[in-house]
């Protein structure tokens, strides 16, 4: 017999070595509704399934269904870890790191066309008189 959802949501979790706590935050939930959800007091609607399979990795069959396998790929263990980062922080800090970010994008993006502009110069000198 297959497993009810709220257990495979469960052995999801306990498969991914998080609490409850952490589990609920990844997927934007209040522990205690989390809690209710593996219980079975509370349904596990399609927006947790949803937020579960992108988050964690995890194969909509298996959720739903409880068709293998568990998880559809590897979780990307840095956006895992950012998730958990980020979900810690207070509105303003959350803002904060999404400008760094942005701010560090624009500089790769910077570092990248400069790289690509040293390359097209350096195919049009010869021997040591390379510019970069």
């Amino acid at each position: 017999m297959i497993p009810p959802v709220n257990e495979r949501l469960k052995a999801v979790r306990t498969a991914l070595k998080l609490s409850q706590r952490d589990f609920s935050k990844g997927i934007y939930t209040a522990q205690s509704v989390y809690a209710r959800m593996e219980t079975g007091e509370n349904k596990v609607n399609n927006r947790v399934i949803a937020l579960v399979c992108y988050t964690y990795g995890v194969n909509e069959d298996f959720l739903r269904e409880g068709k293998p396998p568990v998880f559809s790929g590897t979780p990307d263990t840095k956006i895992e870890n950012l998730y958990k980062i980020f979900n810690e922080l207070n509105s303003l800090f959350q803002d904060y790191l999404i400008i760094q970010a942005k701010e560090l994008l624009k500089v790769q993006n910077q570092q990248e066309g400069e790289k690509s502009n040293c390359q097209k110069f350096d195919n049009l000198v010869e021997g040591d008189k390379k510019l970069c």
